[in-house]
């Protein structure tokens, strides 16, 4: 494949192949349109690429027909009650991943798995959830979309069975950090930051009801970085959620996440040069704009600020910590739940590849981090691994 096809013809496939008409709300359709055109016109695809592209948006189209049929046949979804998540926030590489799956480990909690949150209709049932067919197409889609290379392993833990991000449930609303990330797309990357991003939410948490309108538990326990672009809207649409905020040394993430991006984009591209693709710049924004919210009155109560280097010396010190600030219960049964989940977490990790990276190998240096996050730094007290 070249190109992707238009994105009226690909609307039209999703529709033959359904059997479905109903698109629900209209706001997937520019961004999907501008997506397009971007990849087909700038984004430099290989043929491979593309053909990864297609079946990742082709997929997203069908699921975005088929969950929208699900809450017409099924008018109770809308009635599953959401409430106090627990939403995972900060820089990328800042241990957030770490901290969501800890808090996923806790059995009371749930977490969107990556199986379901790529095929989330028919609504997921507790009965047959751990051996649902749909796990292992999952796992099939990561391997051919590129996910499941050693090199890409070795900087997420892809997996269908493990937690994944909010950015990939807002895939089927088509505004997602995630295409922005894969591919070289500026005018949809523009379009993603300018609109405002309440509907996605309100998709999201539609999404989410329909996940545990047959499988319950206490609490949802999210996550993504970029929830730090849109917290306004987020509270708009979940107006008593919790937040724990991750926090590392700048110094250490913008080279860990402009490689990861470097890396990603070649999955799809080629000629793709090492680069932070703007994200030091883009990151230090979201942080400045977090801190002022986070001054508002009511908010200090709902923020949990768990340190890089203090989760390093004692995790399950700081997840103690994050369950008293916010008066949730802890049980003996649960910690050793989290207890045995760190000690297969810590196996996992001890077999991976590493990568090596510096700042100048993206062209920058301690000076420009030291300058564009002084304030964050000196608003959170982050310590400094140099």
């Amino acid at each position: 494949m070249k190109e992707l096809p238009p994105a009226a013809a690909m609307m039209r496939t999703a529709q033959a192949a359904t059997g479905l008409s109903d698109w629900g709300d209209s706001l997937f359709r520019e961004p999907f349109e501008v997506l397009i055109d971007d990849l087909n016109t700038i984004a430099n695809l290989t043929p491979l690429g593309a053909e990864r592209a297609h079946r990742r948006l082709f997929d997203n189209l069908c699921m975005r027909l088929k969950t929208t049929e699900d809450r017409k046949r099924f008018p109770d979804i809308a009635k599953e009650k959401i409430e106090r998540p627990i939403f995972v926030i900060g820089l990328p590489r800042a241990g957030t991943t770490f901290f969501h799956n800890m808090l996923s480990a806790d059995p009371v909690n749930r977490s969107p798995l990556t199986w379901e949150i790529m095929y989330p209709s028919p609504p997921p049932e507790e009965e047959s959830f751990d051996t649902d067919p749909r796990i292992a197409r999952a796992s099939e889609a990561m391997a051919f979309e590129g996910f499941m290379a050693p090199e890409l392993l070795a900087i997420h833990p892809f997996d269908a069975l493990r937690p994944e991000e909010c950015n990939f449930l807002w895939e089927l609303s088509f505004l997602t950090v995630n295409y922005a990330a894969w591919w070289n797309v500026p005018n949809y990357t523009k379009l993603l930051y300018s609109v405002d991003f309440t509907g996605v939410y309100q998709e999201e948490r539609q999404l989410l009801q329909l996940l545990q309108s047959r499988r319950r538990r206490d609490r949802w326990v999210l996550k993504t970085p970029a929830h730090i672009a849109w917290m306004d809207e987020l509270i708009a649409v979940f107006p008593d959620a919790l937040f724990v905020q991750c926090h590392r040394d700048p110094a250490k993430i913008i080279p860990s996440l402009s490689n990861n991006l470097t890396v990603w984009r070649s999955t799809f591209s080629g000629n793709v040069k090492p680069s932070d693709f703007g994200m030091m710049e883009h990151q230090a924004e979201g942080l400045r704009k977090l801190a002022a919210m986070r001054k508002r009155p009511g908010m200090a109560e709902r923020f949990y600020d768990a340190h890089y280097l203090d989760v390093q010396a004692d995790p399950l010190a700081v997840f103690r910590g994050c369950y008293q600030k916010f008066g949730i219960s802890f049980s003996p049964q649960r910690e050793a739940a989290i207890r045995a989940w760190m000690e297969a977490d810590r196996a996992s990790h001890a077999k991976g590849p590493k990568h090596a990276y510096a700042l100048p190998d993206f062209g920058l240096d301690l000076a420009q981090i030291d300058r564009v996050y002084a304030d964050y730094y000196a608003d959170f007290n982050v310590g400094k691994e140099r």
